[in-house]
């Protein structure tokens, strides 16, 4: 009876979510290989079509900016797709506008760090790795007039801020709920963030590797997208006004 009764009194534990199963993973896999690279399949195809070759892309500014708006529009359009077939929309990769101006103010807190990292890891390259040091970034080199300017300023907040955030995000959450945590996703897709950008240079693909671990961090840490795409955004910008103020000359 008094066994009984403990039992009675002992609140009952909150259900157990079923762990994923292995088709479920794989599918949250080629998911995340949809959102990654099928767009940097589709679209240089896209451009050969019409004449446009992969070298001749990278020759011009109104070539590549195209190119790269292009390529964030169909992956987001993936990604958007792949959220509708799971019933799940933008919001479940925390979207939102809820206290949108405390989360941007944090965003703009992050650029000293980001430059500090940047500076670090290119001080890092020429005292230890200075064969692998890029003298001149071959895309900042294509910033020869102001229209010129103004499409990167364009490419910066459209595919660097909200595309390449968005995308981190939906990694993220795969693999917070699938693939054994975020943390996980953070190193693999940071190493994979580095990669894409290899045509800047080993030591600039290094820092772009270190400032993605950070806006993932940020992200993480927020729960929120505002911050990251802000941050983000914020610092392509500002290097970019700080090349053609002052640097392109050189």
């Amino acid at each position: 009876m008094l066994a009984d009764m403990e039992e009675l009194s002992e609140p009952p534990s909150p259900p157990q979510s079923p762990k994923p199963d292995l088709i479920s993973r794989f599918g949250k896999i080629l998911e995340i290989i949809l959102a990654g690279i099928a767009s940097s399949l589709v679209v240089p195809i896209l451009f050969a079509v019409c004449g446009i070759g992969g070298l001749a892309i990278l020759e011009s500014a109104w070539y590549l900016v195209p190119f790269l708006l292009i390529e964030a529009t169909l992956t987001l359009l993936i990604i958007w797709g792949i959220l509708r077939l799971n019933g799940e929309t933008f919001k479940d990769l925390a979207w939102s506008w809820v206290l949108w101006k405390q989360e941007a103010l944090i965003g703009l807190a992050f650029l000293p760090l980001l430059f500090v990292t940047t500076f670090v890891v290119g001080l890092s390259f020429r005292l230890f790795f200075p064969t692998y040091v890029t003298e001149i970034n071959p895309l900042l080199n294509l910033i020869q007039t102001r229209s010129e300017l103004l499409l990167f300023l364009i490419s910066s907040v459209l595919v660097g801020g909200f595309k390449e955030e968005i995308q981190r995000a939906f990694v993220l959450v795969r693999f917070g709920s699938h693939l054994g945590g975020m943390r996980i996703g953070l190193i693999l897709w940071g190493l994979f963030f580095a990669y894409g950008h290899m045509m800047q240079g080993v030591d600039n693909a290094a820092g772009a590797g270190a400032l993605g671990l950070i806006f993932g961090i940020l992200y993480m840490w927020r729960r929120n997208l505002v911050a990251p795409i802000v941050a983000h955004a914020a610092y392509d910008v500002t290097t970019l006004i700080i090349y053609w103020s002052f640097l392109r000359s050189f």
